[in-house]
């Protein structure tokens, strides 16, 4: 007796599953002219994607321009940098005990080698250095 109650509820069950599945609901999934996904976030999401952005990190190349023991004169070569009017950016950088002045992002060498041929006649010292880059300047560019 229990097995009969077990299996008629179970083709009731199985009723209810298939009649859920009209051929109206279908034939207006199929409809993508009227339907419309409306997407519900929250706003906290948009921060935590730009704040990941902002620290993503790659190895690539700079170029240095300026490397000594004293902070004034790093300073001044970056304003100089800056006054120039370069697109990219220049980092300010401290490793004991020497203050250095980098700029660019680049992904090769060779872009990093003609902006070095451009600035070169500004800063004649100016090398090519490996160093992680900011990826968020690359994809502005």
């Amino acid at each position: 007796m229990l097995k009969k109650y077990t299996i008629a509820s179970l083709l009731i069950l199985i009723c209810f599953c298939l009649k859920s599945q009209t051929i109206d609901a279908i034939s207006d999934s199929t409809n993508h002219s009227t339907n419309k996904i409306h997407v519900k976030k929250d706003i906290r999401i948009d921060a935590i994607i730009e704040t990941h952005k902002k620290s993503y990190r790659e190895d690539g190349y700079r170029i240095q321009i300026f490397s000594g023991n004293k902070k004034q004169p790093a300073r001044e070569a970056k304003a100089k940098y800056i006054s120039l009017r370069h697109k990219n950016k220049a980092h300010e950088i401290y490793q004991q005990p020497y203050f250095k002045v980098r700029v660019g992002d680049f992904r090769t060498k060779i872009e990093a080698l003609k902006f070095q041929k451009e600035i070169a006649t500004h800063f004649p010292n100016c090398f090519i250095v490996k160093d992680e880059i900011d990826i968020e300047e690359l994809l502005e560019n």
